[in-house]
């Protein structure tokens, strides 16, 4: 479980984490690449376009979701209609 604590005004939660060497290995690389640790890497470039890709996903997804269902409405209306149209022509 996290360790909360308070750092001036903010609130921190301290946790660890385990990584596969491989990539604990590949963040090093970039980290240096950078000029910063790799505790700095993951907190300020991997976490925040992380969270900024999983709200993208979130958004898409529902936006995906709305399509489908007012177009499902449509071609309900549609098909309900369509008896309707005929008989009007006979």
């Amino acid at each position: 479980m996290p360790v909360s604590r308070t750092r001036g005004t903010k609130d921190s939660v301290k946790f660890m984490q385990v990584l596969d060497r491989a990539v604990y290995l590949r963040l090093k690389q970039l980290a240096i690449q950078r000029g910063v640790t790799v505790q700095e890497l993951i907190r300020v470039l991997l976490i925040p376009d992380w969270l900024h890709g999983a709200e993208e996903r979130r958004l898409k997804s529902e936006l995906e979701s709305r399509h489908r269902r007012s177009t499902q409405k449509r071609l309900f209306r549609t098909s309900l209609q369509k008896p309707l149209v005929a008989a009007r022509k006979n």
